[in-house]
């Protein structure tokens, strides 16, 4: 378990820290790098894997439908085996069937309503093998509303896109669950 935790933990260290600074150095040298210099390079998804951009926006609001119908079963599939999910509260899963455990039990509470996850990026590697989604996020949980922004790192496994892990970080709360 110890060295489960700290894989996790390491992992999250490195997506914060590739979706602080936008996961790549800046190609501008004239200048030293600086907290006022932005070093997202504007990457986008090459032409040629376009249609797997559209696939994984596809599995993401086919994931959404699958939690808005506490459907484990559905939800489950576009997870690799070994995928690592870190809560924006900073506890984690490491494996489908911690995912599938974990979110059995939201689904199963009366008063979960729903994860609601919104892709503003999709970046598809320039060979097509990985893919990097940013995004916000919004729980609807016992009268309370909170989300704030998200990471998804996928990858290609054979035809089909699997999620590696992902990232929540909390940015506001309204309601009862509501903690400093």
């Amino acid at each position: 378990m110890g060295l489960i935790a700290n894989r996790a933990k390491r992992w999250a260290l490195i997506v914060a820290a590739l979706t602080a600074v936008g996961g790549c150095a800046s190609s501008d040298t004239s200048e030293p790098l600086g907290a006022t210099q932005s070093l997202d390079l504007g990457l986008q998804t090459p032409l040629a894997y376009a249609a797997d951009e559209s696939a994984i926006r596809m599995l993401r609001a086919d994931n959404n439908r699958a939690i808005a119908a506490h459907d484990t079963a559905r939800f489950t599939p576009m997870f690799a085996d070994d995928a690592v999910f870190v809560w924006s509260g900073g506890t984690s899963a490491v494996g489908k069937a911690a995912l599938t455990r974990d979110f059995s039990e939201d689904f199963a509470d009366p008063a979960f309503i729903a994860y609601i996850r919104s892709p503003r990026r999709v970046i598809v590697s320039a060979n097509g093998t990985r893919a990097a989604e940013h995004g916000s996020w919004t729980a609807l949980k016992r009268g309370t509303r909170y989300g704030g922004d998200y990471s998804a790192h996928w990858a290609k496994s054979g035809d089909r896109w699997l999620v590696r892990g992902e990232l929540y970080v909390k940015l506001y709360c309204d309601g009862p669950l509501c903690t400093p």
